[in-house]
């Protein structure tokens, strides 16, 4: 029992991790058209609405290695991209006249927040079956 649940929490970590990724991506989007007002507590939420959403992914990887496993990281993508777009559209649905660097930067960051979309079932399953494979792997001493 102790082993699946480091799994799951190994793999709720991982999409932690993409989720603080994804919150500087959106930062520098906000940067990029000039509005920089950004709160811990929205950093917070971003990060956790990323381990909620990957959260019955790692559960369900640490218990099986069927492929209908990936379905559930897909569900948690799209649950995740509704927030997206709606924070994109805000984000830059007013961008009016801005240099062609802030406007390239603008496009490479909002990509790379919908790249993180892609990137949490991802680094969730690699996460998970790293460490059952680490688990896995253990030396017992020879008998004679």
């Amino acid at each position: 029992m102790w082993r699946t649940l480091r799994r799951i929490l190994f793999g709720l970590a991982a999409a932690a991790v993409v989720g603080v990724v994804a919150r500087v991506l959106m930062r520098l989007v906000a940067l990029s058209v000039g509005d920089g007002e950004f709160t811990m507590m929205g950093s917070v939420f971003i990060v956790l609405i990323y381990v909620v959403a990957m959260a019955p992914l790692a559960v369900v990887a640490a218990f099986t290695v069927r492929w209908w496993r990936w379905l559930f990281g897909a569900a948690g993508s799209v649950f995740l991209l509704f927030p997206a777009i709606g924070v994109a559209g805000e984000e830059i649905g007013h961008v009016g006249e801005i240099e062609a660097w802030r406007r390239l930067w603008l496009v490479a960051a909002s990509i790379g927040v919908f790249a993180t979309l892609v990137a949490a079932p991802l680094a969730t399953m690699w996460a998970v079956d790293r460490k059952q494979r680490a688990i896995e792997v253990t030396l017992e001493p020879a008998t004679v």
